[in-house]
């Protein structure tokens, strides 16, 4: 959809409690069912806890309490995104909890409007609802 510019970032939507958001596919490695997790003492209550993928330890976070998200409704299918962090030759591999993992899309970079705080990037309208775009290089070092 891009004209080979880089008018356009290639999203993977997923839901945190009440707020719809759209993170950077190319930063995105998988999407898998939600992960037992272990509690991490001591933790930020950002930290959702530690779990294993592929004999991994991996820190999951909580997207909802990421970006202050209001409670929605109990999610039938949560998941976690498995989300590279790192910058430069540094790859860093984080959990984020989310309540549900939705389309792919396609946005306009002019579309992304608004004030940036922190892993929110701006704001954009899909369709009929109104969904914060994440940067999730923000994360680097978070854990």
């Amino acid at each position: 959809m891009s004209s080979g510019r880089h008018d356009s970032l290639k999203a993977l939507t997923a839901r945190a409690g009440d707020t719809w958001c759209a993170l950077p596919l190319a930063r995105v490695r998988r999407v898998i069912r939600s992960l037992k997790l272990h509690p991490l003492p001591g933790a930020g209550e950002e930290v959702a806890g530690l779990a294993e993928v592929d004999g991994e330890p991996i820190v999951v976070l909580s997207l909802e309490r990421l970006i202050d998200a209001p409670a929605g409704a109990r999610a039938e299918y949560p998941a976690t995104l498995l989300v590279d962090v790192g910058a430069g030759h540094h790859h860093e591999v984080l959990g984020l909890a989310v309540d549900e993992a939705g389309d792919i899309v396609h946005l306009r970079e002019a579309s992304i409007v608004g004030p940036a705080r922190g892993l929110v990037r701006g704001e954009t309208h899909l369709e009929k609802s109104v969904v914060r775009v994440l940067e999730v290089t923000e994360l680097g070092g978070a854990a």
